[in-house]
């Protein structure tokens, strides 16, 4: 096949898939105009009944994951799959149970060191932004802060995204094209075998620098003493060290592909899906003073003076109700979970369609719900929140991000005034299976003053609508 052929080829599944897609996602931001929980185009379903999501997404579910997932292979050959692509359920569950120890929240805690540098280093750019009263791409700066916390936990060694806040050697950028095309790809998978071979031709499939980092912290055997950290986090194990010790003590149960592909789905998925809901949780918390206010009080109570501990945070209710609210939401994913109908058919809801479980303003930021419904209804609005997934598939880097979320925004809200420019147009996004914010820009035009002693001034803000 010529390149020319090549070309015109892969424009022509772009422009199919682009439609097909938006096809898709029309239905999606229509589904509280159907009465009920379920509706079906394009094959696909979209369910509010959260009976009906136990059955499809919870424990020991016969609703495997869709050959759109197979996308999302790193390596033609699709037998060498992620934790993310398995299909099989007893495969996953083996591959999952390898590292399950290393994401819990008893191991959350010694993760906390590397939060905290990196923190610092944001911190210090917000304080220069502050000062200089320059405009910010706040989407950006969280990517960036997301990345080099990942990073840090998972090799002991930081990327450099927060030395300038640019895209080390297109990491970013890179990512965000491969997340694109898999989105696309997976519509279409019996083309994967074709679209590759083209991209290939087109020479758009090189050299990864996200693979020859953790390439190289592999054959470096892990870091045995982190770096730019403080001096007390060489005492802290980053997970390649708790992965590699793993293969050591138990060669025949950990090959070397176990490894390279949880170092880097785990950067690669918890870069991403972070950083999008750092974003909306910003957005939303500075869009409504109110909830601004109730959350400064609430920190002011709770005697929380600087980078707050993991453990603090999860006994601050108003905060906790705000984050859960933010990523119902936006959570960080915008496509259907795709899963296939077991064998033989099913049937889901049968013809009943009860009413709707947030209430004709489900589109509301509405934090206080999570408070001050009845128990019943909080059972029901959480046994139907998903934003990391459910049952056995849920995001196993979860509490990772929830450990980045809960240190960062309680800081950032006490400490900083910031203003949304152009409010009240919406935070824009694309949704390419990620849903990121594009061009959230900011700016800092004064921060606390922060006496070490107790004692905060907070600066005066102007918004400012462009």
């Amino acid at each position: 096949m010529s390149l020319v052929a090549s070309i015109v080829s892969l424009a022509v599944f772009v422009l199919l898939a682009h439609y097909v897609v938006r096809l898709m996602l029309d239905s999606v931001s229509h589904t509280r105009e159907i009465p009920g929980p379920l509706w079906s185009r394009l094959t696909n379903l979209c369910l509010g009944d959260p009976a009906c999501l136990k059955t499809i997404y919870g424990l020991g579910t016969k609703y495997v994951k869709s050959s759109w997932y197979d996308a999302w292979n790193t390596e033609e050959d699709l037998t060498w799959t992620n934790l993310f692509s398995e299909g099989d359920p007893k495969k996953h569950a083996a591959n999952r149970r390898k590292v399950a120890s290393m994401y819990s929240m008893t191991t959350l805690t010694s993760y906390e060191p590397f939060v905290d540098s990196c923190i610092s280093l944001f911190r210090r750019h917000l304080d220069q932004a502050g000062s200089s009263a320059s405009a910010v791409n706040l989407a950006h700066w969280v990517q960036c802060y997301a990345f080099d916390v990942i990073g840090y936990i998972t090799f002991g060694e930081r990327f450099g995204f927060l030395d300038n806040m640019l895209d080390v050697s297109n990491i970013i950028k890179n990512l965000d094209a491969a997340g694109s095309a898999a989105s696309y790809i997976g519509l279409f998978i019996m083309l994967r075998p074709l679209i590759i071979k083209i991209l290939h031709l087109m020479e758009l499939l090189g050299t990864d620098a996200l693979a020859d980092f953790a390439e190289r912290n592999v054959k470096m055997g892990g870091s045995r003493k982190a770096i730019y950290g403080a001096e007390k986090i060489a005492f802290y194990s980053p997970m390649l060290n708790k992965l590699l010790e793993a293969k050591k003590a138990a060669p025949g149960r950990f090959t070397q592909w176990d490894i390279m592909a949880n170092v880097i789905s785990n950067v690669g998925a918890g870069s991403d899906t972070t950083a999008i809901s750092l974003s909306a949780v910003f957005y939303f918390i500075y869009s409504n003073p109110e909830t601004l206010q109730r959350l400064r009080d609430e920190l002011e109570v709770a005697g929380i003076d600087d980078i707050p501990r993991f453990s603090d945070t999860q006994k601050l209710p108003y905060f906790q109700a705000v984050l859960k609210e933010c990523l119902r939401l936006h959570p960080g994913t915008g496509f259907p979970m795709f899963r296939e109908v077991p064998e033989g058919g099913a049937v889901i809801s049968g013809q009943f369609f009860p009413s709707k479980i947030y209430g004709v303003d489900a589109d509301e930021f509405r934090p206080e719900q999570w408070l001050h419904a009845s128990e019943a209804k909080k059972a029901l609005m959480e046994r139907s929140y998903m934003p990391f997934g459910m049952g056995s598939r849920t995001c196993v880097g979860k509490n990772i991000s929830l450990l980045e979320m809960n240190k960062l925004i309680p800081l950032v809200v006490r400490e900083y005034d910031v203003e949304i420019l152009g409010q009240g147009q919406g935070l824009k996004t694309c949704n390419h299976w990620f849903v990121k914010p594009v061009d959230f820009m900011v700016r800092f035009l004064s921060v606390q003053i922060r006496d070490r002693g107790g004692r905060v001034e907070r600066g005066q803000v102007k918004i400012l609508n462009t």
